[in-house]
C-alpha cells in the first residue's frame, strides 16, 4: 500500500460581546494505492483519490439565568475517483449536514444537560465497473434521522455523586457498506455491499455512582445499549 494524505484547515474563534462564534473549514485529499499484481508490482490494483471539504460552525451563547447554551451545524462534501485497474467502490459524491442544540444548567447541587441533533446524508454513486462491464448499478439515496441525549449529575454528599443519562444515536451506512463489490487487496477478502441498508440507530440508558475522597475513588456504573438495523460484516 501507498497512502498520501494532505490536509489544510482554518480554525477561528470570534468573540461577539459575551457570545462566541467558532468555525472551522478544512480541505483534505487522500490518495490510497493498493498493489496486488506480483508480476507487475508497480501496477495499482486499487487507487482511490478522495477529496473532502469539512465545515463546522458553533455559536456559544452567553449564560442566561445559569443556562449555558450552544447551537451549530457541521458536515462535509466528499468526492471519490477511481484511478486503479479495479474498482472496489464506485465513483461517488457525498454531502453531509447536521444541526444541533445543547444546553446545560446547575441547580443547587444538580447539573442537568440535554441536546438534540438532526443529520442528513445524500449520496450520488455512479456505476461500479469491471473494465467496461457494470457490476453494480449507480444509485442516488438519502439518509436522515434525529439523535439526542439528556442527563443529570447529582452531588448527594461531598463525596458521593450520582449520574443518569439517556441517549439516542444515529449512523448512516458508509459507501463501502452500500456499494462495494470487489477484492480488497488491503484486507485480502472480497467485499460485497448492500444498497438496501437502512440507517443504524441506537438507544442507551446508563447510570452510575462515584465515591471520591482524597485517597480513594470508587465507581459503580451500568449501561444498556440497544441497536436497530445494526450494520455488520458477515
Amino acid at each position: 500500500q501507498n497512502i498520501r494524505h494532505n490536509k489544510l484547515a482554518l480554525d477561528n474563534s470570534i468573540q461577539l460581546g459575551k457570545n462566541r462564534l467558532t468555525f472551522n473549514v478544512g480541505y483534505q485529499q487522500n490518495r490510497r494505492q493498493e498493489f496486488g499484481n506480483v508480476d507487475n508490482p508497480s501496477e495499482t490494483s486499487l487507487y482511490f483519490d478522495l477529496k473532502t471539504i469539512t465545515y463546522t460552525a458553533q455559536f456559544h451563547c452567553k449564560e442566561i439565568n445559569g443556562w449555558s447554551t450552544s447551537f451549530g451545524l457541521n458536515g462535509m462534501d466528499q468526492k471519490n475517483s477511481n484511478k486503479g485497474m479495479e474498482q472496489l467502490i464506485p465513483d461517488y459524491q457525498l454531502f453531509d449536514i447536521g444541526t444541533y442544540f445543547f444546553t446545560k444548567k446547575t441547580i443547587h447541587k444538580i447539573t442537568v444537560s440535554g441536546g438534540t441533533r438532526y443529520d442528513n446524508r445524500t449520496i450520488h454513486a455512479k456505476d461500479l465497473l469491471a473494465g467496461i462491464d457494470v457490476k453494480g448499478s449507480g444509485f442516488n439515496t438519502t439518509f436522515g434521522n434525529f439523535s439526542g441525549s439528556m442527563g443529570m449529575a447529582a452531588e448527594l454528599t461531598t463525596h458521593l455523586i450520582f449520574k443518569l443519562n439517556a441517549a439516542r444515536g444515529f449512523r448512516a451506512p458508509s459507501i463501502s457498506e452500500l456499494a462495494s463489490n470487489g477484492a480488497h487487496e488491503g484486507t485480502i477478502r472480497y467485499e460485497y455491499g448492500d444498497v438496501q441498508l437502512k440507517s443504524e440507530t441506537s438507544t442507551q440508558l446508563d447510570a452510575g455512582v462515584d465515591f471520591n475522597t482524597e485517597h480513594i475513588s470508587v465507581g459503580v456504573a451500568a449501561y444498556n445499549n440497544s441497536f436497530q438495523n445494526f450494520i455488520f460484516y458477515r
